[in-house]
């Protein structure tokens, strides 16, 4: 295990951007609302009520509370300029299959994922506090899938 940190955050979508440089490149996020789901490479243009962006670095989950937004940042690097959620983080690195999304049984919003792919594999980092898996963070998009 290596050590991870999360941090709190309230704020506009301004203040939320400035926090994606610590996520690294490349960068993805999804963004859905009511209307429905939105994906996509780089920072998020529409900021709906719900969403993340993530890089090798971390990942930004926010959600709307009103007319602000509320978030959790989670890096592999400590952010000097934030108090840490409580507890000890640490992290290890885990990488998922994704659905094939030309699968007949599987029928989302959406035709490929942001890297422009219709599968793929996903590598994530689970987050622990205090020994106990708390998060699976999104860092990259994969090409391929495992050997079987």
């Amino acid at each position: 295990m290596t050590a991870a940190y999360v941090y709190a955050l309230v704020g506009t979508p301004e203040v939320l951007r400035i926090r994606l440089e610590a996520l690294g490149q490349p960068l993805f996020h999804w963004a859905a609302d009511e209307g429905g789901l939105r994906m996509g490479q780089g920072a998020p243009s529409d900021w709906r009520d719900q969403g993340a962006a993530f890089g090798p670095k971390g990942e930004l989950r926010w959600w709307r509370e009103g007319e602000t937004f509320r978030a959790l940042l989670l890096v592999d690097e400590p952010q000097p300029d934030l108090s840490p959620s409580l507890g000890e983080w640490s992290a290890v690195d885990q990488e998922f299959d994704l659905q094939n999304l030309r699968d007949m049984r599987i029928h989302p919003d959406f035709d490929q994922y942001p890297h422009n792919r219709h599968r793929g594999r996903m590598s994530t980092r689970i987050f622990y506090r205090n020994r106990v898996p708390v998060f699976i963070s999104l860092r990259a998009l994969k090409e391929g899938e495992k050997e079987r």
